[in-house]
């Protein structure tokens, strides 16, 4: 009969280790991730530009449409950024600036 119960509270036991230890997570999608983080400051560069553009040509509606995409892109940005950093990911800004250089770079030569 102990060899019963001692079964049973080492089976118990080992079952609540199992029950307390994570998962690991399933695999993220950094570079996708990555890859919208990059058209999103791409974006906002290229509206930066042109909200300039309009603003010397005294185009306003123009200007504030611009304005608007500006401030829709920061928000895909924060959004993407925080999904990055829960991936892993350490300065994903600035990881998407030096690529958008690297990438520039070697597509002028």
């Amino acid at each position: 009969m102990k060899k019963v119960i001692l079964t049973l509270l080492v089976a118990m036991l080992t079952a609540g280790a199992f029950a307390q230890t994570t998962t690991p997570a399933p695999a993220t999608d950094k570079k996708k991730d990555m890859k919208d983080l990059r058209k999103d400051v791409r974006d906002t560069r290229h509206d930066k530009r042109q909200r300039t553009h309009d603003l010397k040509e005294g185009d306003k509606a123009a200007a504030r449409a611009e304005t608007k995409d500006i401030r829709s892109d920061k928000k895909d940005i924060a959004a993407n950024t925080k999904d990055l950093k829960k991936d892993g990911v350490k300065h994903p800004i600035k990881r998407a600036h030096r690529q958008i250089h690297r990438q520039n770079v070697h597509r002028n030569h």
